[in-house]
This record gives C-alpha cells, sequence and structure tokens, in this order.
C-alpha cells in the first residue's frame, strides 16, 4: 500500500511543483563544457528532489503514526536523507537562485557531508566503548557514507538514469528488510521506490524536471544508511556496481589528465567524458539507449546481490 499512496502522491502533486518552478524560473545550467546535444535542457525546471524528500518526509511520518513502527533507526535513516538533501540543496540554491556556475566549493562540500555524517555514525557505535577498533569503524562507515553519496551524484547526469538505477536497490532492501528483521527498512525502502516511480513519469527522456543535487544527495544518503543499519556495506561493490563505475571514471580520467600534463605538458584524457555515461554520448549513442541499458545491467547486478546476500547472511 505504501508504494501505492507514494506513487500516487508523487505523481499527482508533480505537476503542480513542475509549474511553480516555471513560473520562479528556477532552471538547470547547463554547463559549456558538457555534452552539446545537452544545451537543449538549459532551462528546464530542476530540484524535483526537493518535492521527493518532503513526499518521504510526510509519508515517513505518517507510516509511524498508523503502523505504529517508529524506531531510532528509522529516525536516524530519515535524518541522513534530509541532511544529505539539504548539503545538495545548498549546492543547488547557489546554483539555481545565486546562478553561481560551480556551487559549493569542494572544501565546503566535504566539509558538510563529514559534520552531517557523524550524528549518523555515532548512533550505529553508540553502544562501542572507545578504542582503536571503534576508531577504525567510524572512518571507515564515514568513507562508506561519502563514497556512496558523491558516487550516485555522479550518475545523476541523464534524464531518468538515476531513478532508474535506484529503483532495484531500493528494492532489494524492501526484500532484505522483510527476509532479516528490519520492517522499517522495508517501509522506508517501499517509500522511496513509489516516489521515485511517480518522479520517473517525469523525468524519463524527454525530462520536463531534474532532480537537482538536492535529490541525488538524498537517494545516495538513503543507499548508504540502508546498507550501514544492515551491514551491507561490501555488498554494495556489486548491488551498486554502475555507481562504482561512474566514479572511478571520474577518479581514472582526472588522475590521467594530471599525471599526462605533468609528464608532457599537455593534459590527456582516457575517456571523451567523464562520468563515463557521458562517454557513451559522446560516442554517439542517444540517451534513452544509454539509460535503458544502464537499467538492465542495475537489474542484473541487483540480482546477483540479492544472491550472494542470501549465501552470505
Amino acid at each position: 500500500m505504501l508504494v501505492f499512496i507514494a506513487f500516487l502522491l508523487t505523481i499527482t502533486g508533480m505537476p503542480s511543483f513542475i509549474r511553480w518552478m516555471q513560473k520562479k524560473q528556477i532552471g538547470e545550467m547547463v554547463r559549456e563544457e558538457g555534452p552539446k546535444t545537452h544545451q537543449g535542457k538549459a532551462g528546464t525546471p530542476t530540484m524535483g528532489g526537493l518535492f521527493l524528500i518532503v513526499a518521504v518526509l510526510v509519508l515517513s511520518i505518517t507510516a509511524w503514526i498508523y503502523f505504529q513502527s517508529y524506531s531510532s533507526q528509522g529516525f536516524f535513516l530519515l535524518y541522513l536523507v534530509l541532511a544529505y538533501g539539504s548539503i545538495g540543496f545548498i549546492d543547488d540554491y547557489r546554483k539555481t537562485i545565486r546562478k553561481s556556475a560551480y556551487g559549493l566549493k569542494a572544501r565546503e562540500d566535504i566539509t558538510l557531508q563529514l559534520i552531517l555524517a557523524l550524528p549518523f555514525v555515532w548512533f550505529l557505535l553508540s553502544e562501542f566503548s572507545f578504542s582503536y577498533l571503534l576508531v577504525f569503524l567510524a572512518l571507515f562507515k564515514l568513507l562508506v557514507i561519502l563514497s556512496v553519496s558523491n558516487s550516485v551524484n555522479l550518475s545523476d547526469g541523464l534524464d531518468g538514469l538515476l531513478s532508474g538505477l535506484a529503483i532495484p536497490i531500493f528494492v532489494f532492501y524492501f526484500f532484505y528488510g522483510q527476509a532479516y528483521a528490519f520492517p522499517w527498512i522495508s517501509q522506508f525502502a517501499l517509500i522511496l521506490i513509489g516516489t521515485l516511480l511517480g518522479f520517473l513519469f517525469y523525468n524519463a527522456h524527454p525530462a520536463k524536471i531534474f532532480m537537482g543535487n538536492v535529490g541525488s544527495f538524498a537517494i545516495g544518503g538513503a543507499i548508504a544508511g540502508m546498507a550501514l543499519i544492515t551491514h551491507t556495506e561490501w555488498i554494495l561493490l556489486i548491488l551498486g556496481a554502475l555507481f562504482v563505475l561512474e566514479a572511478l571514471s571520474v577518479i581514472i580520467q582526472v588522475g590521467y589528465f594530471k599525471y599526462s600534463r605533468k609528464k608532457t605538458g599537455i593534459g590527456k584524457r582516457i575517456f571523451k567524458m567523464a562520468p563515463i555515461h557521458h562517454h557513451f554520448e559522446l560516442k554517439g549513442y542517444p540517451e534513452p539507449l544509454i539509460v535503458v541499458r544502464f537499467w538492465l545491467i542495475q537489474i542484473i547486478m541487483t540480482m546477483i546481490a540479492w544472491f550472494v546476500a542470501v549465501k552470505i547472511f
């Protein structure tokens, strides 16, 4: 029932949100160095993730009350989603309202991510006494949150891409929560599935609204939070393989460019553009074709992740 309510709330409420964003002239700013095919997307309403976060907040509180399912795990998971969504909101606000081309500076972005992740990490480790192992675990969990949230954010570059990649992951956590006694995880996953399906109705190519960093960071926070609460961090290497690939393509591209410029004086690139979904765009593949193939790969990786999780846990 939750997934249908979330879907209906999003699919009926999003048109009003889109019209409001158009009225306020809050649209996407497309960088000149990006793919030329994206220039036509300039001005498309963005920050659709803001609507998703509000819907998730309202539905989560409603579910707590109706099902009497409140839990500290649910509270801190919702906190992480809201906290990381707020980071994305600040970045979007600077780019769309204040017309800054790059939003938050890298050091500001990482500092906020670290600070806002600390309460969630504290909750996860609050039962442990202080030791070197505790410090190691805290650093590891911080690394997971930052790695996941940023790799998810990098994957939000084509119409419908991130929504289609995230939905199978939340389907995985719905079934995992059912199978291994994490009822709130299952409820939260259903809410996210429903809202993303509703959002995808308007975000599929050609997109009528973009998610913005407010949405992609919130989704990254949700995935990282679910993985840490259910102790499935290592499964993310399979479940989030495409996010890993997107992040690695950027790391390799930037690293090789700096290395080649230092050695030869001319920066060279391995990919036509990073993240890797833009590489395929510049190779001439149509945007919808890239998106659908990424979705199919994600579905396959989700099934493999489920098989591995069941065998291990």
